[in-house]
């Protein structure tokens, strides 16, 4: 039986729900937490809150985002997990560049160190502190996913040589990518370099790429196999729903409803209602998919985008 790796364990796919294709569930240190403090996500009593709630609405695994060296604490996901019995699948890999200090080891090690570094925490266990220092403390918890942040616009150098990393990691493992784009930019990039590193697109989720709402952007990186990850739902500020909810209806016309996925991608303590924000982890799953309803979304439409296609991306359509 194929089994995802989570918090919780090895688990089947008809166990993981509803499923938050980018989440971040614990950012504990990192770069990024000190230069917006916003961004420390550090609480497991707020985070065992906040996703109690997601449960309450019905959701399941949660994917987190967060990997080495940006925030990832193991331990804390695997208290909120036994606290509210909701797994969460935990990366390897690399935030954006601009989460870590310029002299980091990603900029200096081999794509051949680098990969045997991420293959470790998908066969062995994730290590607990990042690779931060020179001794290895494993977790149990095996990474369920890998992944790679591209550029602006561009893939730079240290990208190019982690994803031809991540090929290598994918060529052992088959583990599914998730890439962090920047403001939905240099999909078709992104997807050529894990192309010509072995990996194909239809095991990898771009994220974020409703931020960059051009429907014949979205359409032809669908059909190249992609799968898309939309998060704009929970940020008025970026846009309104209606720019998503038209971009999913343009996919589902288009016979590629199957390479949509949703994430709430809520990185910041005023997305949080433990921290006394809002909207909180649960909005996806009672506010908007209401309005998805609303809008004439089927049940079949909504059991595509929150279960089905996920698990299609995690498990390569083997489930």
């Amino acid at each position: 039986m194929f089994t995802v790796e989570t918090t919780l364990g090895p688990l089947p796919p008809g166990d993981l729900g509803r499923i938050d294709a980018h989440e971040h569930v614990i950012i504990d240190g990192g770069l990024m937490t000190v230069k917006h403090p916003e961004f420390k996500l550090d609480s497991v009593q707020k985070a065992v809150e906040e996703v109690g709630r997601w449960r309450t609405a019905g959701g399941g695994a949660i994917v987190d985002a967060c990997p080495i060296g940006a925030g990832r604490r193991v331990d804390q996901l695997v208290r909120v997990s036994r606290e509210t019995g909701i797994p969460i699948l935990v990366p390897t890999g690399f935030h954006s560049i601009s989460n870590y200090l310029p002299d980091h080891w990603q900029h200096r090690y081999s794509e051949e160190q680098i990969a045997e570094l991420m293959l470790a925490e998908c066969t062995e266990g994730l290590e607990y502190g990042g690779y931060d220092g020179p001794l290895v403390d494993r977790s149990t918890v095996k990474a369920g996913l890998l992944k790679v942040a591209a550029d602006y616009h561009y893939i730079g150098p240290t990208t190019a040589k982690i994803i031809r990393a991540a090929g290598r990691v994918h060529a052992r493992c088959a583990i599914p990518i998730l890439v962090h784009t920047e403001t939905g930019t240099a999909g078709d990039e992104t997807l050529d370099a894990f192309e010509s590193a072995g990996v194909p697109a239809s095991r990898v989720l771009l994220s974020h790429i409703d931020r960059n709402p051009d429907p014949a952007l979205h359409l032809r990186l669908a059909r190249r196999g992609a799968f898309l990850q939309y998060d704009t739902p929970t940020r008025v500020k970026v846009q309104p729903a209606s720019v998503a909810i038209e971009l999913m209806r343009a996919l589902f016309r288009a016979g590629l409803g199957d390479k949509l996925c949703l994430g709430g991608d809520m990185a910041r303590r005023t997305y949080w209602r433990a921290y006394g924000g809002g909207p909180g982890l649960d909005y996806l799953l009672t506010s908007f998919t209401a309005r998805l309803e609303e809008e004439g979304f089927d049940q079949s439409e909504l059991d595509a985008i929150w279960h089905d296609n996920p698990v299609s991306w995690l498990t390569g359509g083997a489930a």
